[in-house]
């Protein structure tokens, strides 16, 4: 699928802003050891706050029956995520929602959902060795997508997921087929995109490696028609729903490459700052590697404080004779890194979608997110996690440190195209 026209002026001046404002504040962050490139570390997630407001239409919701819009904000913490009742925000009941009780901990995601049970894809490094020209890497999937008995395994630690419902009030139509686009000028879904100058610091500052590796996720896993839907029709959206025009229910749970930006997205806060202690490890100690798999003497492309650099993420379980280094795609070697056409079965998969929004220009597909159909209520699925294999994951964060993430959506309720 071709990647959408940016948006002209005139589109523009007819966006109208429908936010959601999500802030993540005061994260404590205590490594006991060191990040992904030495080894394991630990980051707890205490005091994890998150607040939503939404206007104009667009609500939000916990547990798919009481909504909140405008100035009535929506808590999203360790209580709202995990208890079921009370009077407060909360979750529905049969969630599996995650806070990591063990703390936040560098892992690899290749932004990948797993159709089958609607939950991301996740590697751990278990076992790091020095090389001539970075690490050699051996990794296996988290289990987070086991079935026993019928009963699907919980989140395993280490990350945050939620499910958060986004009841779009826009239009009195409701259809399946319009949470995408046909084409870029036949599109009657609305756009949901990243507003400008979103932020991710440590103590309010961008120079440390865990707020530069922070990735947030977003999945939609089934809509279905806002007007007359039950609760349980809302909560029960998943990758298990029906598709059907007469149920008015859409089974989405996509994250092929090209429903990037209808279906699925994933922003990294801070993809080009990058502190001056890792760029100067970096071109210390990545060395290139020949077609062999050889270490050459060269030194990698030099990274700078600005750099906007992929990373190069786990996509498959790395065993010791696949022979992947931590630094491969950005050391020029390809032999581990994904191709479809060349090299379907690599362990890296180069992830240049990783998004990071851009301040000159608002609405474009720099930072379109997602799409929603008008008069629909969607189930969206959110991670938030350290992206071991993002070069930052090398700085060590001071104990107690605090973690902020700022962002807002807005939406453009015309359409592009219309």
């Amino acid at each position: 699928m071709k990647e959408l026209k940016k948006i002209s002026k005139h589109r523009v001046r007819k966006i109208f802003l429908l936010f959601i404002v999500i802030a993540i504040t005061a994260v404590t962050l205590v490594v006991e050891t060191y990040a992904w490139f030495i080894g394991l570390s630990t980051v707890s997630t205490s005091n994890f706050d998150i607040q939503v407001s939404s206007a104009g239409g667009l609500e939000v919701s916990l547990d798919g029956e009481h909504w909140k819009s405008g100035n009535d904000k929506l808590t999203i913490s360790q209580t709202t995520i995990t208890s079921t009742s009370g009077s407060g925000d909360h979750a529905y009941s049969g969630n599996t929602n995650k806070w990591p009780t063990s703390g936040l901990v560098p892992l690899s995601s290749p932004g990948i959902i797993d159709d089958t049970v609607g939950r991301l894809k996740f590697f751990e490094k278990t076992s790091l060795s020095a090389t001539p020209g970075g690490y050699r890497i051996v990794a296996n999937r988290v289990d987070n997508y086991t079935v026993t008995n019928g009963n699907l395994v919980s989140e395993a630690d280490g990350y945050v997921a939620f499910d958060l419902f986004i009841r779009n009030g826009t239009g009195t139509q409701y259809s399946n087929d319009n949470y995408i686009c046909a084409s870029a000028n036949n599109c009657a879904a609305e756009y949901i995109y990243l507003m400008k100058n979103p932020i991710a610091t440590v103590d309010g500052s961008t120079n440390y490696g865990a707020a530069n590796s922070l990735r947030v996720g977003f999945y939609l896993l089934a809509g279905t028609k806002a007007r007359g839907a039950s609760v349980s029709t809302i909560t029960g959206l998943g990758c298990d729903s029906t598709t059907s025009s007469t149920t008015n229910i859409k089974k989405i749970c996509s994250s092929t490459r090209d429903n990037r930006k209808y279906y699925y997205n994933m922003w990294e806060p801070n993809k080009k700052v990058h502190t001056s202690s890792i760029v100067t490890y970096f071109n210390s100690a990545c060395k290139r590697r020949a077609t062999d798999g050889s270490y050459t003497t060269n030194a990698c492309n030099i990274l700078n404080t600005t750099s906007n650099w992929d990373s190069f993420v786990i996509r498959d379980t790395i065993v010791a004779s696949d022979n992947v280094d931590i630094y491969d795609g950005n050391n020029s070697y390809v032999g581990s890194v994904y191709n479809p056409t060349d090299n379907p079965t690599g362990k890296l998969d180069s992830v240049g979608t990783y998004m990071s929004p851009e301040t000159s220009t608002v609405y474009s597909v720099s930072n379109q997110l997602f799409t929603l159909a008008g008069n629909s209520i969607t189930k969206v699925r959110v991670y938030i996690w350290l992206e071991g294999q993002d070069i930052d994951n090398y700085d060590v964060v001071s104990k107690n440190s605090n973690v902020r993430i700022s962002f807002g959506l807005t939406k453009d309720i015309y359409g592009v195209g219309s």
